[in-house]
């Protein structure tokens, strides 16, 4: 039976999220207020600023209810592993997103020495303070649930209302800061908050109480509009006191939040709790980590108009925007560390087999059989054909031929020898996407073989790439005197075919294996495949040059692994020039490395093809 859990700690956080979200899209317009167009603008990016002052104390309540329950009974070191272990990589890698968001467009460059400094003061970015904040409260954590368990539930409740007193009393005095990102008389209010969130989730309020509350929380958030409009009126440049999280107003304001969301029907759920619900909840600190940022990036490329625009109009688009994007962006990050994981559990089970895995070893001993299926596949290729064999020839020749009517008599192109320009990049071209459409159904067509006698499945995609290879190699016997009889001459350069043919082979191979092994699992594979092929095919300078590609999107072309492979062919075949031995050469590097790999993870997983099959 699903376990029963509390879900007002869910609704509370999402809804302090957006309420942070809404805090920082209107705070720029509270700040210019003698320059807004319409003073109503104003005081409606006032008013949902000044609801929503009670986000942070109540994402600090929480905190305090959840690490101070009674059931936490976890020693300190085992606590800081467990938090500080999952908060300090995620902040430190938000600071750096941020420091070099910051200085993207001035003439300084990443320094190690400005961000450890500015990391230790809290000064990289003002959006990052309320995890230096939550970094002291972990800290204090084990020394505070001794104190908690230890004395009485009032006693925890004076002792948080003097703490917000403190900061209170100390912010009308005038206290000065310590100089670091949070202020030396905020921090007891913080810590009132993180011991009223555990007292409020204790107890339960009558409801001529929870009336009162209510009523002197919509005061309090009346005082915190009037407030902070009587103080900008009296001095621009005053410190907003209303506006601080740990003032007498937003006191109480998040006190009956807090209550009243715990109240309002959202007690229990089944274990997870309704999906979306559950999905935001534990994305709250990644939303609350990037939204910032991704506010800015919007503003920069769409900018909404805060001294003539309505805030009614442009903040809830904007607001929605920015949420959605902050869980996409946290959905990726969860698909990437699980897909980290799951490498690293794979090349664990590698290790752990590696006697058992010997791909290469098997694969040379059943080199026989390899041979037989590559002569199979040629010779049932073109069976019942009246021509047979002779269309490898014919396939290339018609080919040419039409090339060579329509680019010279129809579409005349300016590219000199254009129909054996098309041709030298398209015959490889048939090699690669033949040998990855049928390799991808190779391994379902042989089932029944694979049921009956045991080989390494490895020769099966291995063999459609070698009957692709010798009929591609076939066909230069029509591609070579195309050459000749078109005045090409022939060139020492083309030596250097053979390693352009292997470059290409290693890029095959692990796109055969892993689509061979996918499509036994899922046989939409085959199709999805097919459809990808077809676009690779035009993002790929098999019918145009280089050349021809803007500027904007040459990119493409360039991460694709097929450009400089086609580029190569034609720079032996037709211009008699040398390729760029300095990307080939690497690029064979990477590529065996990736071989070596793929071979491994297709020898370890092949194991279970035959029962999906």
């Amino acid at each position: 039976m699903a376990r029963s859990r509390w879900i007002y700690t869910d609704v509370l956080r999402v809804a302090a999220v957006i309420g942070v979200v809404l805090i920082h899209l209107t705070a720029p317009v509270i700040g210019i207020r003698g320059d807004i167009g319409d003073i109503r603008y104003w005081w409606t990016a006032h008013i949902i600023n000044a609801a929503f002052r009670w986000s942070v104390p109540v994402f600090v309540m929480i905190s305090g209810m959840l690490l101070l329950a009674p059931g936490r009974n976890e020693s300190a070191m085992v606590f800081y592993r467990r938090r500080l272990g999952k908060l300090l990589p995620l902040f430190v890698l938000w600071s750096i997103i941020y420091y070099l968001w910051d200085i993207r467009n001035g003439p300084g460059s990443f320094e190690w020495g400005q961000f450890a400094a500015g990391l230790i003061k809290g000064t990289l970015h003002y959006h990052l303070w309320y995890v230096y904040m939550i970094v002291l409260l972990y800290l204090i954590t084990p020394l505070v649930r001794v104190l908690v368990r230890r004395a009485p539930l009032s006693a925890v409740f004076y002792t948080a209302a003097a703490g917000l007193a403190f900061s209170n009393l100390s912010t009308l005095a005038g206290w000065k800061s310590w100089g670091f990102v949070i202020e030396a008389s905020s921090m007891p209010g913080y810590i009132g908050y993180f011991l009223l969130g555990y007292v409020l989730s204790k107890v339960e309020l009558s409801k001529g109480k929870r009336g009162l509350l209510y009523g002197i929380g919509l005061i309090s958030y009346l005082a915190i509009v009037g407030g902070s409009h009587w103080l900008l009126t009296m001095n621009s440049s005053e410190n907003m006191y209303f506006y601080k999280y740990t003032s007498v107003p937003v006191i109480f304001t998040a006190v009956a939040v807090f209550v009243g969301v715990k109240q309002f029907g959202f007690r229990t759920a089944s274990a997870g709790g309704p999906r979306l619900l559950s999905f935001m909840s534990s994305s709250v600190f990644h939303i609350y980590l990037s939204h910032v940022l991704i506010m800015e990036w919007l503003y920069e490329r769409r900018p909404w108009d805060i001294i003539h625009g309505n805030p009614l109009e442009y903040v809830p688009v904007a607001a929605a925007l920015i949420v959605s994007l902050s869980l996409l962006l946290n959905l990726v990050w969860r698909g990437s560390l699980y897909a980290w994981k799951e490498i690293f559990k794979l090349a664990a089970r590698i290790y752990e087999e590696r006697e058992s895995i010997r791909p290469l070893r098997d694969i040379y001993q059943y080199r026989e059989m390899l041979r037989n299926l590559v002569l199979k596949d040629l010779r049932t290729r073109y069976k019942g054909s009246a021509l047979g064999f002779l269309w490898t020839f014919m396939n290339p020749l018609l080919m040419l031929g039409v090339y060579a009517a329509v680019f010279s008599f129809i579409m005349k192109a300016d590219i000199p020898h254009f129909p054996l320009f098309i041709l030298v990049a398209l015959l490889p071209w048939n090699f690669f996407s033949q040998s990855v459409t049928g390799g991808a159904r190779s391994l379902l067509n042989h089932a029944e073989l694979m049921k009956k006698v045991y080989f390494p499945r490895e020769v099966i995609p291995l063999s459609v790439i070698g009957s692709n290879l010798v009929n591609y190699l076939l066909t230069l016997i029509i591609l070579v005197p195309a050459l000749w009889l078109s005045g090409i001459p022939f060139a020492s350069t083309l030596s250097a075919f053979p390693l352009i043919l292997l470059v290409q082979t290693l890029l095959i191979l692990p796109i055969v294996m892993l689509t061979a092994l996918g499509t036994v699992y899922l046989r939409d594979l085959e199709h999805i495949v097919n459809v990808i092929m077809v676009v690779w095919f035009y993002l790929t300078p098999v019918l145009f040059p280089l050349s021809l590609i803007p500027d904007s999107f040459r990119w493409i072309f360039d991460y694709n692994p097929m450009t400089p492979i086609i580029s190569s062919y034609r720079d032996i075949f037709l211009y008699g020039q040398w390729p760029d031995f300095g990307l080939l050469l690497p690029m064979l590097l990477v590529l065996i490395v990736i071989n070596a790999g793929v071979l491994a993870v297709f020898s370890l997983l092949q194991k279970h093809v035959v029962e999906e099959i």
